[in-house]
């Protein structure tokens, strides 16, 4: 199946919708109870418009990890982050962000990844740009429209400042640029809000009832474990390829990798602040991981590639099906 997404052809990117349905049509088979939980304000407008289950918000998050999958692919190549233009890091990065089934229904993540992802492409591409103070406005900008979706990726702002610092000279006026970037949208749908007399929503959403200090939702048996242990295993391996990512690359890239473990890093954190996380809460973590772990398959033999992603794809079919396989 790998050898279908090693084209450098962008127009075959339209396979990896097909990739993202294959992988969500446990939820049309067996729709789980689910809700979202920490959503913002954006996430809120979009629930009370369509609803947080059933066809429409399940297609829609399909639809989304296709648009997010492309952008990956164009991130990765325009900045020769992987040795060869493919799309890897796309399929990857559906994989890992479709990898349980708390994770296939429209959650306030995905929302959030979309403007994270574009973030995270004007980040990259001020490395030793003359004039870049859009697109250093433009990385605060887009990451306060994905708190708005989901309040920790507020987070990410110190992504900003530090990215900034990883692919330029230190400057102050730069850092500021991201700040002002990131007080704009909040000015705005502040302002919004004020007007039609419903601003203690936002701030209810945004500043107070989102935020706790390590508030986990309970779940009931073993099986969240294996869970974690099974998506922990994604992002030890990222970790450990540190040298395999740089190996013979060229200092720009590996400036640009070093951002993607910054982002990583900064992701762990959302953990002491983020009311009521449930498992999708780890999807925080499945654009830089995505990115990283086609790196690891693109280094390795096409047989044993394929092997590791068929059985990737078992436990993750596992997992959604396991109420049909497993004696009740």
């Amino acid at each position: 199946m790998l050898t279908l997404f090693r084209t450098n052809q962008l127009l075959f990117s339209v396979l990896l919708l097909f990739y993202a349905a294959i992988l969500h049509i446990g939820v049309f088979v067996n729709p789980p109870s689910w809700q979202p939980s920490g959503y913002g304000f954006f996430s809120k407008l979009i629930y009370d418009a369509i609803g947080s289950n059933g066809l429409v918000p399940d297609i829609l998050a399909i639809i989304l990890l296709f648009i997010q999958a492309v952008a990956i692919n164009i991130i990765t190549a325009n900045h020769r982050i992987a040795e060869s233009v493919s799309l890897f890091p796309g399929l990857f990065y559906i994989l890992i962000a479709s990898a349980l089934p708390e994770f296939l229904h429209l959650s306030p993540l995905h929302l959030a990844n979309t403007f994270y992802i574009i973030a995270l492409s004007e980040l990259l591409k001020i490395y030793k740009k003359p004039s870049c103070a859009n697109n250093i406005f433009n990385v605060g900008f887009w990451l306060a429209i994905a708190t708005l979706f989901y309040p920790s990726y507020a987070i990410f702002l110190p992504l900003g400042l530090l990215g900034v610092n990883v692919l330029r000279a230190f400057n102050i006026k730069e850092w500021l640029m991201v700040a002002a970037g990131f007080l704009v949208p909040y000015i705005l749908s502040g302002t919004v809000l004020l007007w039609i007399n419903d601003l203690n929503t936002l701030i209810n959403l945004q500043f107070t009832r989102e935020y706790a200090f390590l508030n986990f939702r309970a779940y009931e048996g073993y099986e969240v474990y294996f869970k974690i242990a099974f998506y922990d295993l994604f992002l030890l391996i990222a970790i450990f390829s540190y040298s395999l990512y740089v190996f013979k690359k060229v200092m720009q890239v590996q400036k640009k990798i070093n951002v993607l473990y910054w982002a990583l890093l900064l992701s762990g954190f959302t953990l002491f602040f983020q009311a009521g996380i449930q498992l999708d809460h780890l999807l925080v973590l499945a654009v830089p991981l995505g990115m990283l772990i086609s790196l690891n398959f693109q280094s390795i033999a096409n047989r044993w590639a394929e092997s590791f992603h068929l059985l990737i794809l078992i436990i993750v079919l596992f997992f959604q099906y396991q109420e049909f396989l497993l004696p009740k």
